[in-house]
């Protein structure tokens, strides 16, 4: 690993990690899965800062742009719609399936779908 690379990783990892007490290891599994191209499950009670990880890994990845994370609170009530983009009706007029996907989970970079195991 080049010290630029390692830099450049190190300093990243402290930016998610200030203000946080007790995550490093899971701060570093989370940088770990985005350098390797992988998902990440996080279990935990509430307040163990799952939420506010995701949205410091999605921040460090794509400061400039505002469409690069998802996150969605998942209940046994959520539809398809509510993750993947709502129906476009222009287009269901037209004899075509076709869903507005722009700012939805098929379009983002990271994202974070809480309470995963109540949907």
């Amino acid at each position: 690993m080049s010290p630029e690379l390692k830099t450049k990783i190190l300093a990243t990892f402290n930016t998610l990690n200030d203000g946080l007490v007790g995550r490093e290891s899971v701060i570093k599994v989370a940088l770990l899965t985005v350098l390797a191209g992988e998902n990440l499950l996080l279990i935990g009670p509430p307040g163990t800062a799952k939420s506010l990880i995701a949205r410091r890994v999605a921040e460090a990845l794509t400061p400039d742009e505002s469409n690069s994370y998802f996150e969605y609170l998942l209940t046994k009530f959520s539809t398809p719609e509510e993750i993947f983009g709502p129906l476009s009706i222009t287009a269901l007029k037209a004899d075509c399936f076709k869903r507005n996907t722009a700012g939805y989970l098929p379009t983002v970079q990271v994202a974070f779908l809480d309470e995963i195991f109540k949907a």
